[in-house]
């Protein structure tokens, strides 16, 4: 009996050890565990890295660009001069050869693709032949077009009393620029001469030459006009003309 009572107040004791341990286990921080315990310290640490001055002083901070580099607006969408006056010349071009319309949209035939319609004057230098195509006039010269590409152009060449009458019809061809700003455009062309006075004479004419764009007002002529009347007569016509 004493020995059983001894033993049992020996088990009894442990036990108390034993629950006063699991207590304290029980009452222990989170930290006991690995897990919640690095969880906790990794809040903390993001938390203080991640403050709000920080992450304001870092927005507020102007970004660099490295030196050399364009760094303006103004300085991205500037169109150099060199650009511009390619673009001024492409509008005048454009101008020159794109025929006017009328408030409905309909195309007046007044230009053809080798520029406006004219009318001027100028001199005639004949080469050989007795009308007033081979000897040396004042000359009327105009241009007139029709479509987009064929024109007629009336000229009347004027020596002393006697006058002679050029009606060509020409082919026009598109605006040539062989070099820097310099641009002309050809034509080819054929009609009827009429020589008055005396000798009065009806002939085939045939026609060539070139219109010189001098500004959006006048342009300027040079033609060579082989007319077969009486003789045959050869003369280089050289003009300026007030477009409309």
């Amino acid at each position: 009996m004493k020995f059983n009572f001894s033993v049992g107040i020996f088990l009894l004791m442990i036990g108390n050890s034993i629950a006063g341990v699991e207590a304290q286990t029980t009452n222990s921080p989170p930290c006991g565990w690995v897990k919640s315990c690095s969880i906790t310290l990794n809040k903390k640490e993001i938390s203080r890295s991640i403050s709000p001055s920080t992450s304001l002083e870092t927005a507020k901070s102007p970004i660099q660009l490295p030196e050399g580099k364009v760094s303006t607006v103004a300085e991205l969408t500037a169109v150099p001069q060199q650009n511009l006056g390619i673009i001024k010349r492409s509008d005048n071009f454009i101008s020159q050869i794109t025929p006017p319309t009328d408030s409905n949209g309909n195309r007046i035939f007044r230009s053809t693709r080798s520029g406006p319609s004219y009318f001027g004057g100028g001199a005639n230098f004949g080469l050989t032949g007795g009308s007033d195509l081979g000897g040396t006039s004042f000359a009327v010269i105009s241009k007139l077009g029709l479509t987009e590409t064929i024109s007629v152009r009336p000229n009347v060449l004027i020596l002393r009393d006697f006058a002679t009458i050029l009606l060509p019809v020409t082919y026009d061809f598109a605006p040539q620029q062989p070099f820097g700003d310099f641009q002309f455009s050809p034509y080819l062309g054929g009609g009827v001469a009429i020589n008055t006075g005396s000798n009065s004479s009806v002939g085939l004419l045939l026609t060539g030459g070139i219109d010189i764009p001098l500004s959006s007002t006048f342009t300027i002529n040079v033609a060579a006009n082989l007319a077969f009347l009486r003789t045959t007569d050869l003369g280089i016509l050289v003009g300026i003309g007030y477009n409309f």
